[in-house]
């Protein structure tokens, strides 16, 4: 991280929020540049709950600082030994609940927006944290991108927890927190984060949202479903990771924005959703779509979610490949909009838990193409974990082959490494091997 800024150059220009850990404040500095301050300032006096909320302010810093994702708000400088210590980061444009309000005028729910709120927190679960304040105003919008913020109830590792949190706290913003975050807060699961995305969510699609701190929410309506699934009382019943989320929430908004399939399309589809075992209305899908124009699967395409392939390939192995030849051509072939990419990369990592080799590279080649070719990082993490350290020995040699009948492949893996920075021994020692810079050989006049 680059330190480009000190506080004594800093002048305020305005108070902009304040929090249960201090102050933000928008600052400039001698160049004339905008910054957000965040400076500790707990309204409290009693010295032990000072020092317990200082220690957090510390920790909200320190694991900001290293989290680097498009989508996680970067810190620009900080100096937590200043009394009172603080962070400076980039001065936001907008928050999501004044997006909200913008988009309840024109009753539209913004994808693109939920995109890359999904990505922020789904980034958080990979690395083993639950964030725990997830509400509309901890998400802001710097330059065009959405960013997520305010890491100050961010749930650290077990070792850390029982310091800084007793088992009786019950932090975090009543109207968006689980309700285990009532009574248990130290031990708060991920899926407390997908009940306050739930909430967030209903304030997203309700002009008047009404609804009980810590309970289920139940509303009629097309987001009806998600909404009480995201919100179920018991953590298990909950979506189980924001994949499933994310893969429910497009889902819906493929029937409402996306081009709907023709009539003859549509009833070969219903078919095989409704009854995703039957071996005979799969064959006529499959059959049908392999005769289309490429330019004329996608309706059909995007409609068949990871649930279904995975019976599918419990149904008829077979059936599967053929169908996911044609979706990985999709996949690897087709300039989707930036928000819909994970939702595929989501269907490609879980088709791969369940195929054999052969469809595994297909799998592998495609979402390497679509993750270079659409810059996204969730999927290009996925194509990393594909041929990580724990990939099968037959794919990887596979993978060799086609390393060698196509150099650009390589080249995608390098700049995998480039852009999320992904560590040269995380890939199969084989593929690692291979991504090696060659030795010049030739001998020397």
């Amino acid at each position: 991280m680059t330190r480009v800024i000190r506080r004594a150059t800093l002048r305020e220009i305005r108070a902009i929020n304040r929090g249960g850990f201090g102050i933000v404040h928008e600052v400039e500095d001698g160049q004339g540049r905008r910054f957000a301050r965040k400076t500790f300032d707990p309204p409290t006096s009693d010295p032990d709950e000072r020092e317990k909320l200082h220690r957090r302010f510390v920790r909200e810093v320190r694991i900001q600082s290293q989290i680097r994702h498009p989508n996680i708000m970067p810190i620009v400088d900080f100096d937590l030994g200043a009394s009172p210590p603080w962070f400076t980061m980039p001065l936001a444009r907008e928050s999501f609940d004044q997006k909200i309000g913008a988009d309840l005028l024109n009753g539209t729910v913004d994808t693109e927006a939920w995109q890359d709120i999904l990505a922020a927190v789904e980034e958080l679960h990979r690395l083993g944290y639950v964030h725990r304040d997830l509400k509309p105003a901890n998400v802001l919008l710097v330059e065009n991108t959405w960013v997520l913020a305010d890491f100050g109830l961010i749930l650290p590792m077990a070792r850390d927890t029982t310091i800084l949190t007793s088992s009786r706290s019950a932090y975090g913003s009543h109207y968006y927190a689980a309700p285990e975050q009532a009574c248990d807060f130290r031990n708060t699961p991920e899926q407390a984060d997908i009940f306050a995305l739930g909430c967030i969510l209903h304030d997203s699609i309700d002009r008047t949202p009404t609804r009980v701190p810590f309970t289920q929410i139940r509303v009629t309506g097309p987001y009806g479903p998600i909404l009480e699934k995201c919100t179920e009382s018991e953590p298990r019943k909950r979506f189980p990771t924001i994949s499933a989320l994310r893969s429910a929430l497009f889902d819906l908004w493929r029937t409402s924005q996306f081009e709907a399939p023709t009539p003859g399309d549509a009833d070969l589809l219903e078919a095989v959703l409704t009854n995703p075992s039957s071996v005979d209305a799969w064959r006529r899908l499959i059959a049908h779509v392999e005769v289309l124009p490429p330019a004329d699967r996608s309706t059909i395409l995007r409609s068949i979610n990871a649930d279904v392939l995975v019976q599918l390939n419990s149904a008829d192995d077979v059936l599967f490949g053929r169908l996911m030849s044609l979706i990985c051509e999709w996949a690897a072939g087709t300039a989707f909009d930036w928000a819909y990419c994970d939702v595929v990369g989501d269907r490609l990592l879980e088709a791969y838990r369940v195929s054999p080799v052969r469809v595994r590279c297909q799998i592998v080649l495609a979402a390497l193409e679509l993750a270079v070719s659409h810059n996204r990082w969730h999927v290009m993490n996925q194509a990393g974990a594909m041929l990580g350290q724990a990939a099968d020995n037959g794919l990887v040699d596979r993978m060799l082959i086609e390393l060698d009948l196509d150099p650009s492949i390589k080249s995608k893996l390098l700049r995998i490494e480039e852009v999320v920075n992904w560590k040269r021994d995380r890939w199969h020692a084989k593929i690692a091997d291979c991504l090696k810079p060659e030795e010049d050989t030739s001998e020397i006049a």
